[in-house]
Parts: C-alpha cells; sequence; structure tokens
C-alpha cells in the first residue's frame, strides 16, 4: 500500500459526498481512503465501497487524525479535511511523486467558494509553503513515526503538529508539485477554523510581544510552554536569544496579527478579538423584579436542573435578585460581548430576542394566561412551553406544558400564608377577598395569624393580617402554616400553591380554572372556595391532612429532552477570585474594615455581589 488518505469527519455532510466521489473515481489498488467519523449526528451513508469508514465517539480533529493514522497501512500519508476538496488528479499527482520518494511533499492550493480568496501557487521545486496545514502536504508515515496531533487542543493542532515534526525547516527530503491539488473552502458555516478565531474553541490564540527576549527570561519558557499545551502561542520579537522557544510557539519579526489574549510589552498592531461567554443555557428575561412567578420559576429552574451550565441574562435585576440567583448560576447584565449557547429559553413572550445572544435553539415560556387580547407568543422560537395547559388553552397554541419545576423544604407551622402582589389588577378582586376572609374569620372569632409577602400593602389590614413586605424565600413560612391562600380571578401556574403542596400544606384557593392542574382537590388537600367568598368560614378549623404526590422527574425528564445532555458547567460560585476595594466598607463575611485599594480573595457569588454593589471591582 502505497498511499493512505485520512479525513476527520463530523457534521459535514453537506461536502462529503463530493469529496468521496472525487477521490473513489481516482482509486487504485495501491491507495486506501480511511475516513474517521467523529461521532457526527449524520453518519456517512454507506455508498462508498472504496472507502473504510471508522466512527468513534466525538473527540475531535486531532483524536480523530490520530486513529487514522494508527490504522493506516499506506507507505506515506496525506489528509483532507471533510468540507474541502481535491483536483481530479490528486491521487495520481501523488502516487507519481511517491514513486520519486520524499519525506514531506507541498503542493499548491487556493480558496474556493465565498470569502477571503487565498492563493499559494508554488512555481518551482525551490519554493515553500509557509503555512503548517497538513492538507496541503504528503507526508512518508516513518518520517511521522509517533508523533501525534495534541489532543489537549480542540483547534490549530496544525501548528502543533508542524513545530514537533519541523516540516517549515529544512533537514529532510522535501518535494514539490507545482498543480493546485487542495481546494480549501473559505466559508462553511461553523467551520473549526472560524470558530477557533471567534473564540469558541477551548483553544486560544496568545501572542506575546517583547523588542528583545533575553537568555535570562526563563520565566518566560515555563510560562509559553505551559500555554502552547492547550493553545496557539505567538512571539513576536525583532531579537530571540532563546532559540529552544521554537518548539514551544511560532517566533516571528512584529507583524499586524489578530490575537485572543497580547501579553509582554505594549504592542499597537494586534486586534484583540473578543471571546464570547459560553454556556449551555441561557435564561433571558429583560427585567427581574423583586418577586414574582416568573422569578420563583428561575429559582426553582436552576435548583432542578442544577447538572446543567445555566447563565441567567438581564437587562435589569433586583438586588435581592441578584443576591440571591448568583449563587446557583452565572449571572450576566447588559453584557458588552456576544453569548454562545446551545438554548436559549425566553422566559417571558414580551421580551424581544437579544440579538447578541448565538442559539442553536430557542425555546419561549408561557407562565401566563391571555387575559390581554394583544398578547402572543412571538415565532422566533423552535418551540413553545407553557407552564399548564390553561395556559396553552388560553393561548391557543400548539405548544408542549410542562407544569413548573419546585423546590420542596419539610417544616411545619399553624397559620395562614400569602405571596400575593398588591396592587395586582390583573388578578381581579384578590385584595378585596383577602380583606373579606380576614373579616369573616374575626367574626366568627377564629384566631388567626395571616402574613402575606407583597412589595406592596393592604391599606388598613384587619386583626391578624400583617402585611410582611418582600421574603426572597417564604417556603419556611409555607412549610409551617396550615394554609396557602391565594384568591386571584385567574393564575397560569400558581407558584404558591405548588409550594404549599408538596410541603403538604392545605391551600384555600379561589376556582380559577388551574387550581385544578395545579393539584387542589377540595375538601382533600384544601379547601376550593367561591369567587363571592360566599361560604362558611368555620370549615377551616378542620384543617385537611394529605401527602402530596408531586414529583420533579417528569418534570425534569421532559426539560432533559430538549435540552440535551448535560455540558461542564462554566461557573463556580465557590471558586476564589481576587478584587479591589472601590469603596471604604466593613466586610461582614471577612469581619474586617476594607480600605479603598485593598485587594483579597473572596468566592466568585461573593465578589458579584460586592462588585455588584460597587464597593470592588476584579482584578483577575
Amino acid at each position: 500500500m502505497k498511499l493512505s488518505i485520512i479525513i476527520p469527519y463530523y457534521n459535514a455532510e453537506d461536502y462529503i459526498g463530493e469529496l468521496l466521489t472525487t477521490l473513489e473515481h481516482q482509486m487504485t489498488d495501491d491507495v486506501e481512503i480511511i475516513v474517521v467519523d467523529d461521532g457526527s449526528k449524520t453518519p456517512i451513508p454507506p455508498i462508498y465501497s472504496k472507502t473504510k469508514i471508522i466512527r468513534k465517539e466525538n473527540g475531535g480533529a486531532a483524536s480523530a487524525r490520530n486513529r487514522g493514522l494508527d490504522e493506516a497501512k499506506g507507505k506515506y500519508v496525506s489528509f483532507i479535511d471533510a468540507d474541502d476538496m481535491v483536483s481530479e488528479d490528486y491521487i495520481e499527482k501523488l502516487l507519481e511523486k511517491i514513486n520519486e520518494g520524499f519525506d514531506v511533499c507541498e503542493f499548491s492550493w487556493k480558496t474556493i467558494g465565498d470569502g477571503v480568496f487565498m492563493d499559494y501557487k508554488l512555481n518551482n521545486e525551490n519554493d515553500r509553503l509557509t503555512n503548517p496545514s497538513v492538507c496541503t502536504r504528503c507526508f512518508k508515515k516513518t518520517f511521522i513515526g509517533r508523533t501525534r496531533f495534541s489532543e489537549y487542543k480542540d483547534a490549530v493542532e496544525d501548528e502543533d503538529f508542524s513545530r514537533r515534526l519541523g516540516y517549515l525547516e529544512d533537514g529532510f527530503q522535501r518535494a514539490v508539485i507545482t498543480d493546485y491539488l487542495y481546494f480549501y473552502r473559505s466559508y462553511v458555516e461553523g467551520s473549526n477554523t472560524k470558530r477557533f478565531k471567534q473564540g469558541l474553541t477551548l483553544s486560544k490564540r496568545i501572542v506575546y510581544y517583547f523588542d528583545h527576549v533575553t537568555a535570562d527570561m526563563t520565566d518566560l519558557v515555563k510560562e509559553i510552554k505551559h500555554e502552547d499545551k492547550y493553545n496557539e502561542v505567538w512571539l513576536l520579537t525583532n531579537q530571540c536569544d532563546i532559540p529552544e522557544l521554537k518548539r514551544w510557539c511560532q517566533i516571528s519579526k512584529p507583524m499586524e496579527m489578530w490575537t485572543h489574549y497580547l501579553r509582554g510589552e505594549e504592542y499597537s498592531r494586534c486586534e484583540i478579538v473578543g471571546i464570547p461567554i459560553q454556556t449551555q443555557i441561557v435564561l433571558y428575561i429583560s427585567y427581574l423584579h423583586v418577586i414574582g412567578g416568573i422569578e420563583t420559576f428561575i429559582y426553582n429552574f436552576v435548583l432542578a436542573l442544577k447538572n446543567y451550565d445555566i447563565t441567567i441574562v438581564v437587562d435589569t435585576i433586583a438586588d435581592t435578585q441578584f443576591n440571591r440567583l448568583s449563587k446557583l448560576a452565572r449571572i450576566v447584565k447588559k453584557p458588552n460581548k456576544p453569548i454562545v449557547c446551545e438554548t436559549l429559553i425566553m422566559l417571558r413572550i414580551l421580551d424581544t430576542r437579544p440579538d447578541y445572544i448565538e442559539a442553536k435553539k430557542v425555546i419561549r415560556t408561557v407562565h401566563a394566561c391571555r387575559t390581554n387580547p394583544k398578547w402572543n407568543v412571538p415565532d422566533d422560537c423552535d418551540l413553545v412551553v407553557h407552564c399548564s395547559e390553561v395556559s396553552r388553552e388560553s393561548f391557543g397554541s400548539d405548544g408542549m406544558v410542562i407544569h413548573n419545576p419546585f423546590h420542596t423544604e419539610k417544616k411545619k407551622a399553624l397559620f395562614l400564608i400569602s405571596a400575593t402582589r398588591i396592587p395586582a389588577p390583573d388578578k381581579g378582586k384578590n385584595e378585596w377577598r383577602m380583606m373579606r376572609l380576614a373579616q369573616m374569620l374575626n367574626h366568627e372569632g377564629i384566631p388567626f395569624i395571616w402574613l402575606n409577602f407583597s412589595e406592596g400593602k393592604l391599606d388598613d389590614p384587619p386583626r391578624g393580617f400583617f402585611n410582611m413586605g418582600i421574603d426572597m424565600d417564604i417556603q419556611p413560612y409555607i412549610a409551617k402554616a396550615d394554609y396557602l391562600v391565594q384568591l386571584s380571578d385567574s393564575e397560569g401556574y400558581s407558584y404558591s400553591i405548588l409550594e404549599a403542596l408538596t410541603n403538604n400544606t392545605a391551600v384555600i384557593c379561589t376556582p380559577f380554572q388551574s387550581a385544578a392542574e395545579s393539584g387542589v382537590k377540595d375538601g382533600e388537600n384544601g379547601y376550593i372556595v367561591p369567587f363571592d367568598m360566599g361560604f362558611d368560614v368555620k370549615k377551616l378549623l378542620k384543617v385537611p391532612k394529605f401527602k402530596d404526590d408531586h414529583s420533579n422527574d417528569e418534570i425534569i425528564a421532559s426539560w432533559s429532552e430538549i435540552l440535551g445532555k448535560p455540558m461542564k458547567k462554566t461557573y463556580n460560585p465557590n471558586q476564589k477570585v481576587k478584587i479591589r476595594a472601590t469603596r471604604e466598607y466593613t466586610d461582614t463575611e471577612l469581619n474586617r474594615f476594607i480600605s479603598v485599594g485593598d485587594e483579597y480573595e473572596v468566592s466568585l457569588s461573593r465578589a458579584n455581589v460586592i462588585t455588584n454593589a460597587g464597593f470592588a471591582e476584579r482584578i483577575d
């Protein structure tokens, strides 16, 4: 076997057919084609009889090429990317040159398709390619030996491979084919080259600039060697007195180029490409209030799906919500850089989808009933998820229904509790009903303590009724209560009722449509009272005792089916970060006075709270 052609393949179904057809028409008995399918969603159809297809779990292009090298039987190997093309005489020209013998053969190449046009024409045996791509070369297998592509890098693995083999230098038998054998598609949606420049790969480009690298700069060698393991590293310098650095980075005279990170001395000829925020799931809402149903949904959603990498994106957020949620997930306010995610969940139907969020899938959640005829679910999404059948039917939607996830704390108490917004014109006569129920209890001489948590308050409340203001977590109170009270005209899916039932606390509610869907059963786990409050209040003295059967399993399973497998979490609230004080204050957690300019370490969640309040700034 003279030649093995290795093709790493991952989700390039739009291009692989044309490439394999072109190659198979050129096949001889001296050649083998090895396609390594790196866990593609769409496997290559088994219609290419002259091609060996190896399917493996996804590990990246380096892993796929290494598998191809291990399987190759040819004396020489060449590499082709699955979304590129070769000439009609690609194999013929390589075999002719193989018969002459070489260690590395370079050949002319150019771009095809839309985008920036590049043309690298080799005119004679003395011409050289300066780019490190393995796809524009053919290698003697013994020249490669046991050298393999770095699997620590998910991009720029060619550059690393070229430095370890040294094929950009001299000292081996080199050959040249002046014909154009390789055609690089300059625009392929989602190509790894473009993802690398956009900062979407784990590997990044790091550029160091020093006018003169002196022999005593040993710390620089250690740093560059460390960065080279995962990234592409460039050293721009007018003089380098440490020649071994060329093993760990590309060394060049100062020039214009782009980079993700610029280090060393001040240098103005680099374009710094901003790195987007990457996450698996984005929960977006324009305004996150002090308290509310959607606010509770976010809290419980993050808790229920804690294995997922979740980022909450907002334009405005109440401090109490920021302090609460930042302990669970990354919170980004009005980001100044792009955000890239697998799934974007738009939490409010009146919000416009932000143009700075790039998502493979968009979900619209609907947390209300269509009480306003102007309300509609935007058609800018892949899936609509309603919190209840009542909500879905009110919009006449064909979306799916997933009930709200919940978080339960098992505690007990004896009193009435509610979390009713005041004022809340969209809830109907709930304020009148609350006043009426308190008056009825007092009239019958039934002692009670009723705590209502709301940003507003009930004016001149009856005896026993207390305006509690805002509390971000009322479950401890619910768990101790005899009843949770919810007296609205309409509810999409009442979180208060859900929290009560899952704490085995009985419910007093009006007969709004979603009460039954929420799990309220009159006389079994609570009482459904008429809208006009015409009932015998003494029946409330018999508090129903029950064991609730709500489960998060089906809800989590439904969301997991939509969202796919969890990815590695990128937000760790316990991670230590360094901050610098911008204002004087007493830090209660550190138990000491902080002066302007003090630098100290705190947890990431604590840093978010302090910097959000304007007391310090991140310095790492």
